[in-house]
């Protein structure tokens, strides 16, 4: 133990515990590089949620798939550029056609080989919901006063031309042009609803909602183009979508109802509407699967005081005019037919798709209300009051007996956004040989004075001791499309225009020869080849 203190000494502190000694690691040897402290944890990484297609880095910002496209590293934003080029030749032949002088028309009438379309679109994609489209056609290629009677400047009002007065075109100019085709803005709420605003494909029947691309006949049929929906496209607003995997379709619309490229000349709007089905899309592997039906209906009115357009002449294929909506009175006036009133049309569509056959099918009655007016007071007077009216129709056949069967999809499904799923591999490209067979008719009437407070003239249609009013033509067409992929077409098509009774008071439609007064003339025969290239 130890020694006791000294008496009358302090005692001493308590020995306080020392605190444990700090070892610090000896410094690294001369070159040794410093000891760095661990890299931290990597942030955790979430998966996308199943129901959104995934655009990884991998995948290209440019490129072809299926088609062109361009997006920016968001894929907030896609643009599909598009043109299409249909080079054509066209031949006309039957009883006159090589005697028709080319004052009466008969240019038209000549082989000839010109550019029908030189398109460029662009389609493309937005903020996920909204699309558009923008297609401006360059190609026509029509002459200028073909007929050399164009006047530029011509007399007073009453007043027959006179040499020393009368001016006129230069002959069979080029006239150099271009015009919108679709141009519109779609948005999309759900896929069975959306809004499309612009000028589109009016929503009326298989024919007139298929692309020029992908139609089996280089030009849709005459019941159709010239008779059931002339004008084609409308300029409005359009709501439409595609419910339960397509076993349902609709479009409905607000449109001007004056035609393409022709903004509203009055206030009153058409409603225009197309409703089609597939009953039979449960079985996607059943015979009738693609089976569809459906109905087109559309009701308008023409403000006489506003609307002096011509009436919607009919015309072939290749554009030969039966019917120009318009006559010689017995004064020597030109007599313009005008729609004026109601204009109502209604009908149905069939399609039955089997292997590698379809059928189809389409139906419209019409009864359009019109007026007639004298040549330069079309705004201004009105001479009588008739009405058009009468069924246009058509039956198609065709079949794809060597390669692939219906290499351009689905008919009447124009205009739909173009889309792009760059997560799933490009369907494989498809080519074949579509063979096809038309019946196409147009059994109407046109009747100058059919409606109250008509005056009547001796030249008018439907008056007594008048000319007729039918308006009867049958087309009988046969097509072959060679499709190497739906991108490239090569076309043969002949088509017969059969108008009984043609050139006498039995019917209004006039065929070439009956300019010469051949009363054995009721046919015209047209021949045309196409090479298409699109994507």
């Amino acid at each position: 133990m130890p020694p006791a203190p000294p008496a009358g000494a302090a005692p001493a502190a308590p020995e306080q515990a020392q605190p444990p000694a700090v070892q610090v690691p000896p410094p690294p040897p001369p070159g040794a590089a410093a000891a760095t402290a661990p890299p931290p944890p990597p942030p955790p990484v979430f998966a996308p949620t199943a129901d959104a297609a995934v655009v990884t880095e991998q995948q290209p910002l440019a490129g072809w798939h299926g088609g062109f496209f361009l997006r920016d590293a968001n894929d907030t934003f896609r643009l599909y550029p598009k043109a299409r080029m249909h080079l054509d030749f066209y031949s006309s032949f039957g009883r006159g056609v090589s005697d028709v002088s080319a004052a009466d028309g008969g240019n038209a009438l000549q082989p000839r080989f010109f550019v029908r379309r030189a398109r460029l679109e662009f389609d493309g994609e937005f903020l996920k919901r909204w699309s558009f489209k923008l297609d401006v056609d360059f190609a026509g290629q029509a002459l200028g006063n073909a007929n050399g009677r164009t006047e530029t400047s011509a007399a007073p009002a009453g007043e027959t031309p006179r040499a020393e007065t009368a001016r006129f075109a230069p002959v069979q100019t080029t006239s150099a042009s271009a015009s919108l085709a679709d141009v519109w803005i779609n948005y999309s709420v759900v896929p069975a609803l959306n809004f499309m605003f612009g000028q589109f494909n009016s929503p009326f029947g298989i024919e007139t909602q298929t692309s020029s691309n992908a139609i089996t006949f280089m030009e849709r049929n005459i019941a159709i183009r010239s008779f059931a929906h002339p004008e084609g496209k409308s300029i409005g607003v359009m709501a439409w979508g595609d419910v339960a995997d397509k076993m349902l379709g609709y479009g409905v619309g607000v449109v001007a109802g004056d035609g393409q490229n022709r903004p509203g000349v009055d206030a009153p709007p058409d409603f225009i509407g197309r409703v089609f089905a597939r009953p039979f899309a449960g079985d996607k592997k059943g015979l009738l699967a693609k089976a569809q039906i459906g109905i087109s209906a559309q009701h308008g009115e023409r403000d006489q005081d506003y609307v002096g357009y011509d009436y919607a002449p009919i015309r072939t294929g290749q554009g030969y005019t039966l019917w120009s909506g318009g006559y010689r009175d017995s004064l020597g006036r030109q007599i313009h037919v005008i729609p004026s009133g109601a204009q109502n049309a209604i009908g149905g569509e069939l399609r039955l798709p089997i292997k590698m056959v379809e059928l189809r099918a389409e139906a419209y009655y019409l009864a359009n209300n019109t007026r007639e007016a004298v040549e330069g007071y079309q705004l201004t007077n009105t001479e009588r009051l008739g009405r058009v009216k009468g069924l246009g129709w058509y039956v198609q056949l065709s079949a794809w007996p060597v390669g692939d069967a219906f290499v351009t999809g689905d008919p009447g499904y124009s205009p739909r956004p173009a889309k792009v799923d760059l997560t799933k591999e490009p369907e494989k490209p498809k080519s074949g040989l579509e063979v096809a067979a038309l019946l196409s008719g147009i059994n109407a009437t046109y009747d100058g004075a059919t409606r109250k407070d008509s005056e009547h003239d001796d030249n008018t249609p439907g008056v007594e001791g008048g000319p007729g009013t039918d308006l009867d033509v049958l087309q009988i067409g046969v097509a072959a499309n060679y499709w190497h992929t739906k991108n490239v077409r090569l076309s043969l098509n002949y088509n017969a225009y059969l108008t009984p009774g043609s050139g006498s008071d039995e019917n209004l439609l006039r065929v070439p020869g009956n300019t010469l007064k051949r009363a054995d003339a009721h046919a015209l025969h047209e021949l045309g080849a196409r090479l298409g290239l699109s994507f």
